[in-house]
């Protein structure tokens, strides 16, 4: 006889799925009924009124059916009457929502983004648009926006007055996260367009009129300014009062009613760019139709930032186990049916997307592409050529940043030849013109890091790195002399006590260094000493070099045109002409066979331009009209952990240790962005096809 199994466990099993249908029944009903809530950390109050173009584009989407059938309900947090980060805690506390479109400033995304990526929460922003986000931010998929970072803004406004057959600009950026991308970028497109940026300057509050005088006094064609209302009203009063042809082109902080009343008719005839709608789409006259109004030239990303925040929710609801970056991902990646912003364009994306397809999803500002790799940007930005008239903004032309300039930014590669050809100049046709006189009998180093100060952690960390890379290489440390102000690892401020390291979550690089000189003692004295031998008592530790030893020379700091900051007096820099004189005398008095500076400062270029002592090569990543880049931020511990020039060439020489001078600056040349990597002096150098790791190497 067959036993017959039991058939309570399958009643059993049975009442188990029917109660887990039904519970996800209940929830499917509950949920189909819950409203979308997404949060808003923008300012609702103020000059600028972005509320029209959030409850429009939510309006016009529940009125088609919302997502699902589900209604979107908008969670207002004015950041004009509250504060940021306080409110932004509120949101972060709210499990029901889950997209925040926000914050309003780059300096919030620094302080807030850590937080949302912990919560796994979707920050969209149309207004935070520092060049610098998608370094720090790229690629980890929790924050978006939806106007381009400002290197885009730089590139419309020089190729804009290029073609208004400008010769000469002047640049005057607030000391802000906003004013960074400005002060780093403009020098770049301005050598590449081929207009001389007489004066590059960053004001701190208080010391503006100083700025413009100085500014003024090289008597540029424009002035750009990248500020606010109230500083470019100063400026411009400025610039009527020297009775100088000067013009004045803001940035698009400035485009607010704000600047018109504090000026009145002085106001007419300024000129500025601003992010605004692509004027294909039609945005400009519906807004106008509905609302009476022109729109402000940030109503389109601000309407499309609730687009995607609403096309990434249905994505959600058809991949519920989807993480958000990924349903972001999948949305701007859609390469189906075209569907535009409008009401059946929405209607239709929403609901392409929740049956599991791909639209191609456009909105009021342009197409909705992003980066591929990073996330962050869209491709494509419009922007407005705007200027005062009668008392009114006036948009003249639209640009796409697409259009605008030619450069290696945004994907596309440096030229090549181009980099050669640079070098090239400073290569006489006959090859080097310098042999080193004697056989190589010794390697020296000297690696300096004078900045002090927690965001200054980069040049510490870049210094070490170097460090770390000459140990590697077999040098012993008794030839290496390490300066270093030293004080990032016990900072305060820093969150790993005693630690310092050169990419996140790597090996702590201040362990095992011996550091030579620290604090106060590092200053452009004593490096000089240093450098050239001179045994003090306050420079026990100097070179021994002579005429057989190869000597390297490493600097990460900060720089202005012709000088090297140290932080501490009496001479608070090492300047061009410090440069010349003391290569010139060590080559006279025998104190090196050959000598290598890799310099890593803003204005680097500027620093050598007039160098010629036979043996000398300077190798730095910015041209005299540059400010240099960070790179590598590590959102642990909120700080940049090196400089854009320093990490690709360390990252060139371990990818390829064999990889010759010349070659590193063409990689480098390619890699960097931003500014303009510089090799000097290469025809009194001697064979610059030599691997630098051998170099960098005791015999």
């Amino acid at each position: 006889m067959i036993p017959i199994a039991p058939r309570k466990p399958v009643i059993v099993v049975i009442i188990v799925i029917l109660l887990a249908f039904g519970a996800w029944a209940g929830y499917s009903c509950i949920h189909a009924h819950t409203p979308v809530r997404i949060g808003v950390l923008l300012p609702m109050t103020g000059d600028v009124d972005l509320k029209d173009p959030l409850e429009w584009a939510k309006d016009t989407i529940n009125e088609q059916g919302g997502i699902g059938g589900r209604p979107i309900e908008l969670v207002y947090k004015d950041t004009g009457s509250g504060n940021t980060t306080e409110l932004a805690q509120e949101l972060l506390a709210d499990d029901s929502i889950r997209i925040v479109i926000g914050p309003p400033t780059s300096d919030d995304v620094y302080t807030l983004a850590p937080a949302f990526i912990q919560k796994q929460k979707l920050l969209i922003s149309p207004l935070a648009t520092s060049g610098d986000i998608i370094r720090a931010f790229g690629g980890k998929g929790y924050f978006w926006r939806t106007a381009q970072g400002d290197v885009a803004q730089v590139k419309v406004i020089v190729s804009l007055l290029r073609a208004k057959g400008a010769k000469k600009a002047a640049l005057l950026a607030e000391n802000t996260t906003y004013g960074d991308t400005f002060y780093d970028w403009t020098g770049f497109f301005a050598t590449e367009s081929g207009i001389d940026l007489s004066s590059v300057r960053q004001y701190d509050p208080g010391t503006l009129d100083a700025d413009v005088a100085a500014a003024l006094s090289t008597d540029p064609d424009y002035i750009i300014a990248a500020c606010g209302p109230a500083d470019a009203a100063t400026i411009k009063k400025e610039i009527d009062r020297s009775g100088k042809p000067t013009k004045l082109f803001l940035t698009d902080a400035a485009e607010t009613p704000a600047l018109v009343s504090s000026l009145g008719a002085e106001a007419d005839g300024i000129e500025g760019t601003s992010p605004t709608a692509d004027p294909s789409s039609g945005f400009t006259a519906a807004y106008q139709e509905k609302f009476g109004e022109a729109p402000t030239d940030y109503a389109a990303p601000t309407y499309d930032a609730l687009l995607l925040a609403a096309y990434t929710s249905a994505r959600q609801d058809a991949a519920p186990f989807e993480s958000l970056p990924g349903s972001i991902r999948h949305v701007v990646a859609g390469n189906g049916t075209r569907e535009s912003w409008d009401a059946q364009g929405s209607r239709d994306a929403i609901s392409a997307i929740m049956k599991g397809q791909s639209p191609y999803i456009t909105g009021a500002s342009g197409p909705l592409d992003f980066d591929p790799v990073y996330g962050v940007d869209p491709l494509v930005t419009y922007y407005s050529h705007w200027i005062v008239e009668n008392g009114s903004f006036r948009t003249t032309e639209v640009f796409s940043s697409a259009k605008a300039g030619t450069s290696k930014v945004s994907g596309e590669s440096a030229d090549l030849s181009q980099a050669s050809g640079n070098l090239m100049e400073n290569v006489s046709p006959g090859g080097a013109t310098y042999i080193p006189p004697m056989n190589r009998t010794d390697f020296e180093a000297i690696v300096v890091g004078p900045s002090s100060g927690w965001n200054n952690y980069r040049h510490e960390s870049d210094a070490l790195a170097v460090y770390t890379l000459l140990r590697e290489n077999g040098v012993p440390d008794d030839h290496i002399i390490l300066m270093l102000y030293d004080d990032v690892p016990d900072s305060p401020e820093n969150p790993l006590y005693g630690n310092v390291h050169n990419m996140p979550g790597g090996a702590n690089l201040r362990a095992n260094a011996e550091v030579d000189y620290s604090g106060p003692n590092v200053t452009p004295d004593t490096f000089m000493d240093v450098l050239t031998g001179n045994i003090t008592p306050e420079t026990p530790v100097v070179l021994s070099s002579n005429a057989s030893t190869d000597v390297f020379v490493y600097i990460a700091s900060h720089g202005s045109p012709g000088s090297i900051v140290f932080p501490y007096p009496p001479d608070p820099a090492f300047t061009a002409g410090e440069f010349a004189n003391i290569t010139n005398t060590m080559y006279r008095e025998g104190k090196y066979r050959q000598m290598v500076f890799f310099v890593d400062t803003c204005f680097g270029e500027s620093i050598a331009e007039n160098a010629t002592a036979k043996g000398v090569l300077y190798f730095t990543g910015a041209d005299s009209e540059e400010p240099s880049l960070g790179a590598v931020y590590d959102p642990q511990i909120h700080q940049w952990l090196s400089d854009e020039f320093t990490e690709n060439v360390l990252a060139a020489i371990r990818a390829d240790p064999d990889i010759t001078f010349r070659d590193l600056y063409t990689t480098t040349y390619e890699r960097v962005t931003g500014s303009h990597v510089e090799m000097l002096n290469a025809q009194n150098f001697g064979n610059i096809n030599v691997p630098v790791m051998k170099f960098l190497s005791s015999p």
